[in-house]
């Protein structure tokens, strides 16, 4: 019995109108087509209300009717069946990246409609993303439901209020990017990591599909780590879990190692990621023979063409790739150690020679660890971040659809 004292606030009814709301949205998402019985009764939700809240999602466009179903035990009509309307709601996605960034139109099924990728501005970047916003958003149909932005930034984020804490590809730092777009847009904004993004889509509709405990490391020019764990990213009490680019795979670097590759990027980066293979390469051109295919005129040279001439045999090549390799197993094991997921998706553009990685780390982690996830390449490609981006707003955003992920 409640006491004389105790009053009850005049929002409950309507915030357990919308809980509701949005576990019958979770449960057909989950079990479409599935009848408003088959609903009640996973739900425990009663049948009267099941029914009239499944009337109201049918007006606002977010459920429809797609058929009947299988008649009960004892005969009588088929139920209507229920279904998400894919098409009831769009989600922009945005992946910054430090060379380009990609803006993407997303239903809720995490289908692109529309997508658009231009060169990231270091210089101007604030400016190029928000013009670029505003034409992409003025050339989508105006009958289309838009929800919200999710944007992946390259670099320690405060999801909490979408502040970018520092992103030294694009020479941010404390840059309110939520705030800002949204001033813009007038539209809601959510912000993250990019890594964290790309493991949203990853899990959303790629290598991560129906697993709730990943690890995702993309290994490009830098190396990030989304982690989720129990179905929810992990990010950590500073915003910044997940930063494997600094893990130190050599103990004598413990006392010695002061030489990142570029400000801000860590000891595993510096050996495993792109950049870092390359200048490892260059600076034991030495050893390199006079018919080396890693010898350059001009001193360039890239990981990929690195990678392709260990493919071909070159001593020094092999030798890198190699050490490289060894480096990013143990980071590798020692993320699989501490969070025992079910599997690591490996992304990024190393993942072009995967030929070449996978299977040394799937060898090392077999043997090293105690543990046996599966390792698996990403599926989603350069659609990853998007994909993720517009899973962010599906996760967050206040309409009925939020959180339904």
């Amino acid at each position: 019995m409640r006491r004389r004292n105790e009053k009850t606030s005049p929002h409950q009814p309507q915030i357990l109108k919308q809980m509701n709301k949005r576990l019958i949205l979770q449960t057909i998402r989950r079990r479409q087509p599935v009848s408003r019985a088959e609903i009640a009764e996973e739900t425990a939700i009663s049948r009267t209300t099941v029914s009239q809240l499944t009337e109201e999602l049918l007006r606002e466009g977010w459920i429809r009717e797609v058929g009947q179903g299988v008649s009960g035990a004892k005969g009588g009509r088929k139920p209507i069946t229920l279904s998400i309307n894919d098409d009831a709601a769009w989600a922009v996605g945005v992946d910054i990246g430090g060379y380009g960034t990609t803006i993407a139109l997303c239903n809720l099924a995490g289908q692109i409609k529309q997508k658009r990728t231009f060169p990231s501005s270091r210089t101007s970047m604030l400016d190029t993303l928000g013009e670029q916003l505003d034409r992409f958003l003025s050339q989508v149909d105006p009958g289309v439901r838009i929800i919200g932005l999710g944007i992946g930034a390259p670099g320690i984020t405060r999801a909490s209020d979408g502040v970018v804490l520092s992103a030294p590809a694009l020479g941010w730092t404390d840059v309110p990017l939520k705030r800002l777009l949204e001033e813009r847009l007038r539209l809601p904004v959510y912000v993250d990591n990019d890594v964290n993004v790309a493991a949203l889509g990853e899990c959303w509709k790629g290598a991560g599909k129906d697993k709730r405990n990943v690890i995702m490391i993309t290994v490009g020019t830098g190396i990030g780590c989304g982690l989720i764990l129990n179905g929810t990213l992990y990010r950590g009490s500073g915003w910044a879990a997940g930063e494997i680019g600094s893990m130190v795979t050599d103990a004598d670097a413990v006392d010695r190692w002061t030489d990142p590759v570029f400000d801000g990027f860590g000891f595993l980066e510096s050996k495993a990621g792109g950049p870092g293979i390359v200048r490892q390469v260059l600076g034991q051109m030495e050893k390199a023979g006079p018919s080396s295919p890693l010898r350059r005129d001009n001193g360039r040279l890239t990981a990929k063409e690195v990678f392709d001439a260990a493919r071909k045999g070159d001593p020094l090549a092999k030798s890198v790739v190699s050490q490289s390799i060894r480096h990013l197993a143990a980071g590798i094991i020692n993320a699989v150690v501490l969070f025992d997921p079910e599997v690591v998706i490996l992304g990024g553009g190393l993942m072009g020679s995967a030929d070449l990685v996978l299977p040394k780390i799937r060898e090392a982690v077999k043997r090293l660890s105690p543990t046996q996830p599966e390792i698996r390449r990403a599926q989603l490609g350069s659609d990853a971040g998007v994909i993720g981006g517009a899973a962010l707003v599906l996760k967050e955003c206040s309409d009925p659809i939020g959180g339904v992920l």
